[in-house]
């Protein structure tokens, strides 16, 4: 009995040892340069065994697949049956509050639906001031480590008021007569914008902010050959929203002509209506379309629950809730700045992914949520391993990752990290990579 354990034990180490060589030949293959650093983890869910390591201590950066961990956080927080709600709450004065949720989804129709049961609920005669409370995340627009090109108009700013995804639609039309370039914004929001566009025969279009970062006014420069519809970023939320408010109480007709100013619900108010979309709704944005907006949107309201709604959750906040949750896995020099992996200072190591995210398997239903080959981000990629495979993508100038879940032809689920870092190649090239290390896993363990 003893021999035949011995022989068994062999075969498995020999075995092990040539699935390894398999990988190591495909990074060899890749022929990444030296200055780049390949990082990879694999581990048997089932077993909680290594099946691969290859710089898997090294601090690289994780990119959007920082997504799945900050969710995940926020998941295991929230949990799987939260909605993200906003309410319409009175006090005794007959004052209406307005309760802002963080509610990613949140659209026009929603807000005018609000205000619809509000006058089924309550006697809208009886109004006497209607403030919102916003209070449940704080207006710091961006987190720490975005760069130049990481805020607007590339980015949302991070904010409690959210309306219609906090985008305008800027429409640029050449002229009849082909003469001038126009520019028509057809949303009740508008922008302040100096037109200098001009015919050409090519299509480049500059935005920016004539005098700074917090200028209201945009300047459009540049060429166009073709008409385009460009959805922008909003400049200033809160008008934003409030011209959505006051459109949905004239849908309902419900006159209210003081201003709205915002001030935080007292403790005897009474709910009389909400609207709400699901935390599995929302994490469509999240974890299949990689929206970097609803990612920190979503990971300040994990926090806000974290710190008992205390004060206004900060970036901070969701940083102490992160760090809280994978206490166990973190090691020297893990950090992290954001919640959607846009920040450059980033650094998490294969390993530290791998160990969290088997975490959050065991502990959670977040694999449901995860993309599969054909879906999302993956759209594209390993259409043969559809239902084999749940992921998370992530992408930055020089850098590709990709973490999931791979269940193997034999029936072995595999938990994995892969971390190109400083490669020159172009996206399409690394995201092959992965696809060969993803695909050997399938088939060769």
């Amino acid at each position: 009995m003893k021999k035949i354990f011995i022989i068994l034990y062999l075969f498995f180490i020999f075995a092990a040892s040539v699935f390894a060589n398999d990988i190591d030949k495909c990074i060899d293959n890749a022929n990444f340069e030296l200055k780049s650093t390949v990082g990879v983890y694999v581990e048997n869910l089932d077993k909680k065994s290594v099946v691969y390591k290859k710089n898997e201590q090294k601090l690289l950066n994780p990119a959007s697949t920082l997504k799945l961990l900050s969710f995940g956080a926020v998941y295991k927080i929230l949990g799987e049956n939260y909605n993200f709600e906003t309410a319409l709450y009175k006090d005794d004065k007959n004052n209406i509050y307005l309760k802002l949720g963080g509610d990613t989804l949140l659209s026009q129709a929603d807000l005018n639906e609000l205000f619809f049961k509000l006058k089924t609920n309550f006697n809208i005669a009886k109004i006497n001031n209607i403030y919102i409370d916003d209070s449940i995340i704080d207006k710091t627009p961006y987190p720490k480590g975005w760069m130049e090109d990481d805020v607007w108009p590339n980015q949302r700013a991070i904010t409690p008021y959210i309306i219609d995804k906090n985008l305008t639609q800027i429409a640029i039309k050449r002229s009849s007569l082909a003469t001038k370039v126009d520019i028509i914004q057809n949303d009740d929001y508008k922008i302040p914008i100096i037109n200098e566009l001009t015919l050409s025969d090519k299509q480049e279009i500059q935005i920016k902010r004539l005098y700074g970062d917090n200028s209201p006014i945009v300047n459009f420069q540049g060429t166009v050959v073709k008409d385009e519809i460009i959805n922008l970023p909003v400049l200033n939320p809160e008008i934003n929203f409030n011209i959505k408010v006051q459109k949905a109480l004239e849908k309902n007709n419900i006159q209210f002509f003081n201003k709205i100013v915002s001030k935080k619900i007292p403790l005897n108010s009474i709910k009389i209506a909400s609207v709400s979309h699901s935390i599995e709704e929302i994490s469509k944005d999240i974890l299949y379309n990689s929206d970097n907006f609803c990612a920190e949107v979503v990971f300040k309201i994990g926090a806000a629950k974290y710190i008992n709604y205390s004060h206004s959750a900060t970036f901070d906040d969701a940083i102490k809730m992160f760090n809280d949750i994978y206490k166990d896995y973190l090691s020297e020099g893990i950090v992290i700045t954001d919640g959607s992996g846009v920040s450059r200072y980033n650094l998490l190591n294969s390993e530290f992914i791998v160990k969290s995210l088997t975490m959050l398997l065991n502990d959670t239903n977040i694999k449901s949520l995860m993309v599969t080959a054909g879906e999302g981000t993956m759209k594209d990629r390993l259409i043969l391993l559809k239902d084999n495979l749940k992921v998370k993508t992530g992408t930055l100038s020089n850098m590709s990752s990709v973490a999931g879940v791979v269940t193997t032809r034999k029936n072995k689920n595999l938990v994995f990290s892969i971390i190109v870092q400083n490669s020159p190649k172009r996206k399409a090239i690394l995201k092959n990579f992965e696809d060969i290390l993803i695909a050997l896993l399938y088939r060769k363990y």
